[in-house]
C-alpha cells in the first residue's frame, strides 16, 4: 500500500473520534499551554537565546533550533540538551531513548521532576499518576526543542521546580516540500527519516516516518545476542485554516523493541570489559506500543488570541528484566540483582561468579507490563489591554496507570548456559496488579506589565487533583479480589505564585531578576516544593552572545519515588522523604563568530553549570532508597559541575563541521556515596562534517566518541557501573523533495 494510501486510511479510522473531538473542544473552549508564544511563532524561532521571544521572558530559557539540530544531526536528547546551561543528564543505554534529564537539581531519574511536552501537550505517559518517562518523542523526528526555566517556568505543570522541556514536531511546509535523510553506521545502525506536505488552499497537510534500529555495541557474555533496538514512528498531520483561524489534526502511532538491561557491571567485570552483559541478562527485552492524537485551535479575534486542544494518549510498555540474580539466595548471596553486584563489589566471590556464569542459579524475570492512559483539555486566552499583557490557561485531563505484572525463570548452569524460560510464579497480586487514577483540573494567570525598559511579570497557578489506586489480589490477570486496605485515595490542592523582571539598561544588555514557589505533584502523598530564585543577564550585540545566571532552590521536602533503576530495597512506587535540600548554582552561556580572511566564520559555543546540591538534614531510610544521609552529604546524581564546548566552521563552498567537548562533573547513585558508587568526572568528544552536492543534497559525517573513552557514566541499579558509548562512526545523506 503507498504512504499515502496508508495516511487517507487512518484519517478515515479516526473520523468519528476526531468529530467527536472537535464537538468536545468547542464546547469545553480548551486551549493548549504553549512554552513561549503560539505554535507557529515557536516554528519560526531559528537562533538560541537571541530572538527577541527569549529576551521577553520573565527568567531564563533556551531554544535549540532546527538550525542547530541539523549541524549535529543528534538523535540523542542528552547530547541535545548539553547545549543548555542548568540541564544535566544521566546516560543509560547510549542512544537517549529512555532520557534521564535534570533541570536545576532536580531528581534526574526518568526525567519524572520536569514538565515534557510535545508542542505543547503534556507526553509523559501519565503525568500526575506516573510521571517517570519510559515513552519520550524520538528526538531524529522532532524539529526544535525549547527549555524553560526559572519563574516563567509556573505557566506549566504539573511540575514545576526545576522547568519544563517542549519539542516542536515537523511544521506542516508552506509550499509542497518534504526531505529524506538516510543514515548508516557502525553496529548495524539504519536510520530512515522522510516527510512530505503542503498547502492547497485552506486544507494542509503532512505525512512524516521516522524508522530506527542497531544490533546495539554491547555484547552478551555466555550467550551472545543483540543489545540493540528497532523503533518506529509514523505521523500525520492535517490542517484547515481560514483567515486568522485555524484547526489542526495530529495522528502519531510509535512502536518499539528494545533489547535492553537495567543490569550494571560488578567493578570487577567493568574493569575487566565494560561493553560485555552478563550472560543472565540474554532474555531482557523492552516492548512498547502507542498512539497520540491531537485536536488544536488557533484563533485571533483581534481583540483576544484562543488557543485550544483536546488530545488523547494511549501508551503500553513491558519491559521484561532480571529481578533476582539468585532467587533462591543460593551460595550464601542475596537474590536482589543489586545486592548481588553490590556484595561483589564488597569481594564475595561467590557473588562475583553468579554474575560470571559459574555457578548454577535459578534467574527470576519480571514483566513490567503497564497501560498508561492520558488524555484531556486545555486552553489559554491571551488579552493585551494598554501596557498590560494578560493570559489564563486552563486544563482539565485525566491520566492512568494499569498494571498486570507476572514472573518467568530460567536456570543458569555453572557452564554459563541458560535454559528455556518456564513459568515460576504468576505475580498479578498486589502491586503486580493495581489501578492508578489522577483526575487534575489546573488553571494560572499571567500579568505582563510593560513599564518602559522595565518588564513585570506576575503568575499565579492552582492544581487540584483527586487520585485513587486500586489493587487486587486474583492471582491471575483478573480483578475479582480485592487487596485488603483498598482503594486508596488522596486530594490534593495547591497553589503557587512567583515574579520575574527584565530591565533592559540598553539595546545589548538585558538583567533579569526571578522567584518562584514551585512544586512536583506525587501521586498518593503531599507534592514536593521548593522556593526558587534566579538573577542574571543577557548580553548580545549580533555576534555575540553572553548570558550568565545565579539560582537557588530550597526544597522543603525532597521526594522519590522508588524504581528498579535506583536499586533501593523498596515497592516500585513508593514514595520516600529526604526532608529539607538546598541547590544553588551558576549557569553561563556564550557564543561569538570569528570571521577569516577567505570568507570562512567560526562560530564558537560554550555553556557551563556549577552546582551545589546537599542535604539539610540527617536520616537513616534502612536502605530504602537514600539510605544513611548525613547533613551536608550531596543528592545523588547531580553532578558538581557541567561543561560542553562547540567550535565549528563554515566555508563558502558550504563545507561546515563542529567538534563537541562535553564534561560532566562527579557525582554519586547514593548520598553516602560508597566506594563503588562513585562516578567520576566524565567527558566524550563528537565529531560532525556536512558538505552539499547541490541544491537538494547533502552528505555528513558523525564520529561519536572519537578518543573512545569508557568511563562510567552511570550505575543503574545504584551498584551497577554502565559505560558510555563507544566510539561509533555514522555517514548519511539528506534530500529535499
Amino acid at each position: 500500500m503507498h504512504l499515502h494510501e496508508l495516511a487517507i486510511m487512518k484519517i478515515l479510522k479516526n473520523q468519528n473520534k476526531l468529530i467527536l473531538g472537535f464537538l468536545i473542544l468547542l464546547s469545553a473552549v480548551s486551549i493548549t499551554f504553549e512554552v513561549f508564544a503560539d505554535t507557529q511563532e515557536i516554528e519560526t524561532v531559528t537562533i538560541i537565546g537571541t530572538k527577541a521571544d527569549v529576551k521577553e521572558l520573565p527568567g531564563s530559557g533556551a531554544i535549540v533550533s532546527n538550525e542547530d539540530l541539523l549541524k549535529a544531526m543528534d538523535t540523542d536528547i542528552h547530547k541535545i540538551l548539553s547545549a543548555v546551561p542548568g540541564v544535566y543528564f544521566r546516560a543509560e543505554d547510549g542512544y537517549g531513548l529512555r532520557p534521564n534529564i535534570s533541570i536545576r537539581g532536580t531528581s534526574i531519574d526518568r526525567s519524572a521532576k520536569i514538565t515534557l511536552m510535545e508542542d505543547g501537550i503534556l507526553i509523559a505517559p501519565a503525568p500526575y499518576t506516573s510521571s517517570s518517562a519510559y515513552y519520550f518523542p524520538t528526538t531524529g523526528r522532532i524539529n526544535s526543542v525549547e527549555v524553560l526555566k526559572g519563574p516563567s517556568s509556573i505557566s506549566q505543570g504539573p511540575s514545576t521546580i526545576g522547568g519544563a522541556i517542549n519539542m516542536i514536531s515537523t511544521p506542516i511546509p508552506e509550499i509542497n516540500s518534504g526531505k529524506f535523510t538516510q543514515e548508516f553506521g557502525q553496529n548495524g545502525m539504519l536510520r530512515t527519516h522522510a516527510y512530505y506536505g503542503g498547502v492547497s488552499g485552506d486544507l494542509g497537510g503532512l505525512v512524516e516516518i521516522h524508522e530506527h534500529k542497531s544490533y546495539g555495541f554491547d555484547s552478551i557474555a555466555n550467550v551472545g545476542g543483540d543489545t540493540g533496538f528497532n523503533k518506529s514512528d509514523i505521523l500525520i498531520k492535517t490542517r484547515y485554516e481560514s483567515g486568522a483561524h485555524s484547526l489542526t489534526f495530529k495522528m502519531l502511532e510509535l512502536d518499539e523493541v528494545s533489547d535492553q538491561s537495567y543490569v550494571g557491571l560488578s567493578g570487577v567485570s567493568f574493569n575487566k570489559d565494560p561493553r560485555v552483559r552478563y550472560g543472565m541478562t540474554q532474555y531482557d527485552e523492552m516492548n512498547n506500543d502507542g498512539d497520540q492524537k491531537s485536536l488544536t485551535y488557533m484563533g485571533d479575534f483581534e481583540n483576544f488570541r484562543v488557543i485550544a486542544s483536546s488530545w488523547s494518549n494511549d501508551y503500553h510498555r513491558d519491559w521484561f528484566k532480571v529481578d533476582k540474580a539468585n532467587n533462591n539466595n543460593d551460595h550464601g548471596v542475596g537474590s536482589d540483582i543489586n545486592s548481588v553486584i553490590s556484595e561483589a563489589n564488597s569481594g564475595n566471590a561467590n557473588a562475583q561468579a553468579i554474575l560470571d556464569g559459574k555457578l548454577a542459579v535459578q534467574v527470576k524475570l519480571k514483566h513490567n507490563n503497564r497501560f498508561y492512559t492520558n488524555k484531556g483539555h486545555q486552553f489559554k486566552i491571551i488579552k493585551d489591554i494598554k501596557n498590560h499583557s494578560l493570559t489564563f490557561g486552563y486544563r482539565d485531563m485525566e491520566d492512568s496507570e494499569s498494571r498486570y505484572q507476572n514472573y518467568e525463570c530460567f536456570d543458569q548452569g555453572a557452564n554459563g548456559s541458560n535454559s528455556a524460560l518456564y513459568g515460576c510464579s504468576t505475580g498479578y497480586t498486589g502491586s503486580n496488579n493495581r489501578l492508578r487514577v489522577s483526575k487534575a483540573s489546573s488553571y494560572y494567570t499571567e500579568d505582563k506589565i510593560t513599564l518602559g525598559s522595565l518588564v513585570l511579570t506576575i503568575g499565579y497557578r492552582s492544581e487540584k487533583y483527586d487520585q485513587v489506586e486500586k489493587r487486587w489480589d486474583d492471582g491471575t490477570p483478573t480483578r475479582a479480589v480485592p487487596a485488603s486496605g483498598y482503594p486508596k485515595t488522596k486530594l490534593g490542592n495547591h497553589s503557587t505564585t512567583g515574579f520575574g523582571a527584565t530591565y533592559d539598561v540598553n539595546e545589548n544588555l538585558q538583567l533579569v531578576l526571578g522567584f518562584h514557589e514551585g512544586m512536583t505533584a506525587m501521586f498518593g502523598t503531599d507534592p514536593e516544593k521548593a522556593d526558587n530564585m534566579e538573577l542574571g543577564f543577557r548580553y548580545s550585540d549580533g555576534s555575540t552572545r553572553f548570558e550568565t545566571f545565579y539560582f537557588k532552590s530550597d526544597y522543603k521536602n525532597l521526594r522519590a519515588a522508588c524504581k528498579n533503576s535506583q536499586g533501593g530495597d523498596c515497592d516500585d512506587g513508593d514514595i520516600f522523604d529526604g526532608g529539607a535540600v538546598d541547590v544553588s548554582g551558576l549557569e553561563l552561556s556564550a557564543s561569538h563568530i570569528f570571521k577569516g580572511s577567505d570568507g570562512t566564520i567560526y562560530p564558537v559555543a560554550l555553556t557551563y553549570t556549577s552546582t551545589d546540591a546537599t542535604f539539610g538534614n540527617s536520616f537513616d531510610d534502612d536502605g530504602d532508597y537514600w539510605g544513611v544521609v548525613a547533613a551536608g552529604d550531596d543528592v545523588p546524581y547531580v553532578p558538581s559541575s557541567s561543561l560542553a564546548l562547540v567550535v565549528g566552521f563554515v566555508k563558502s563552498n558550504g563545507l561546515s563541521g563542529n567538534v563537541r567537548l562535553v564534561d560532566n562533573g562527579s557525582s554519586c547513585s547514593t548520598a553516602a556515596c560508597g566506594i563503588n558508587q562513585n562516578i567520576e568526572a566524565h567527558s566524550f568528544m563528537d565529531l560532525n562534517l556536512r558538505k552539499p552536492l547541490n541544491d537538494k543534497t547533502d552528505i555528513y559525517l558523525i564520529m561519536e566518541n572519537i578518543l573512545d573513552h569508557e568511563d562510567i557514566v552511570a550505575r543503574a541499579p545504584k551498584d551497577g557501573a554502565r559505560s558510555q558509548k563507544p566510539r561509533t562512526l555514522k555517514i548519511g545523506f539528506t534530500y529535499k523533495l
